[in-house]
């Protein structure tokens, strides 16, 4: 692996020489298990073994090695854990894509379907909701609309809300495709 590896070696209690090296197998074995992935389990275990050699220093001669090992492995996948669910987003493809056309497919069947269960939904509204809601629809404003009709603003209103909610309602199943 790496010779600054040979030379941290520990002396533990049954004084058998350990060295960081021969931990390298165990702490693939503990990262494959928290990362269910060989590289990012080798990336974690390369990680540590920076951490560790880096740090030598802190360690306390006479001390399990093995665990003091495990702690700095764990401490990194859960400090990489973080940082990705820090910018991890639930954000859809649409929001990246936005109104681009050239990200968008073209399939005129289902938009006509969908056209289709549209206008048949608007022609079910009764009429004294179907008018109005048409005539917004086509951009005139309220007061116009209302002056059309000859009724007063607020029943102009009303009407357009009830038939957005009926509409609603009615096309609740539909999807963007």
């Amino acid at each position: 692996m790496c010779n600054i590896c040979d030379s941290f070696t520990i002396i533990n209690t049954k004084n058998t020489i350990m060295t960081i090296q021969d931990q390298i197998p165990f702490l693939y074995k503990i990262a494959y298990k928290y990362t269910h992935d060989s590289e990012v389990a080798d990336d974690l275990v390369q990680e540590t073994l920076y951490k560790a050699l880096k740090n030598e220093s802190s360690f306390k001669k006479g001390t399990n090695l093995r665990a003091w090992l495990s702690i700095i492995l764990r401490n990194n996948f859960i400090n990489e854990y973080r940082k990705k669910s820090k910018y991890t987003t639930t954000d859809d493809i649409g929001s990246y894509v936005g109104d681009n056309e050239s990200y968008k497919s073209r399939n005129s069947g289902i938009s006509s379907l969908h056209l289709e269960y549209i206008n048949d939904a608007i022609t079910k509204l009764p009429d004294n909701l179907k008018k109005p809601f048409l005539y917004y629809f086509d951009g005139y404003s309220y007061e116009e609309i209302s002056s059309m009709f000859q009724v007063p603003l607020g029943t102009i209103k009303s009407r357009i809300h009830h038939a957005r909610k009926k509409l609603k309602k009615s096309l609740k199943g539909l999807r963007a495709a």
